[in-house]
């Protein structure tokens, strides 16, 4: 027979799945206490949640709010980061606590039900934030606007000192 909590953690997951779309699968073994502490505190700083899961709980959770299947990489302690906007930004997060700890790692991103490999949350983690890429593109974009706008511009000017020339002449 089920026991009622494990029901009730299965359910609180499937909610934090459904409200928070992006998830990051990461694997804590041997990291201390206070260190995971401070990744979670960091997190909830930036909008995302850490939660440490028992493997067939989250499994059963995944299936119920269907996602696509993670299990291969559901082996051994996991922690769970839910994300709600700006994974480029946890996953830097995630990147510098790599680096501080060796033992820590994150294998496997969900965003948007499509799963990125661990290689692919690291290329993510190397994007710069939202604002700076959209703040690119729109550069990208204006470019060619003010180089049209300076040409038309140039064009009215030549107009304008032709139109000069001819009425000095006439004068």
């Amino acid at each position: 027979m089920v026991k009622q909590y494990k029901i009730d953690s299965v359910n609180e997951l499937k909610e934090k799945l459904n409200s928070k779309k992006n998830i990051i699968l990461t694997h804590y073994s041997g990291i201390k206490v206070k260190d995971l502490y401070q990744l979670r505190k960091i997190l909830r700083d930036k909008g995302a949640e850490y939660k440490v899961i028992k493997n067939n709980l989250f499994r059963k959770a995944l299936k119920d709010s269907g996602y696509p299947p993670i299990d291969t990489h559901l082996t051994g302690p996991i922690g769970v980061v839910f994300v709600d906007k700006e994974l480029s930004e946890i996953a830097k997060v995630l990147k510098d606590f790599q680096k501080e700890q060796d033992k820590f790692q994150f294998s496997v991103a969900i965003m948007d039900n499509v799963v990125y490999s661990q290689k692919d949350v690291q290329r993510i983690a190397e994007l710069p934030p939202k604002e700076v890429l959209l703040s690119q593109v729109m550069s990208l974009i204006n470019g060619p606007a003010t180089g049209t706008a300076i040409a038309i511009n140039q064009v009215m000017a030549s107009l304008a000192r032709g139109i000069k020339l001819v009425a000095q002449q006439n004068a």
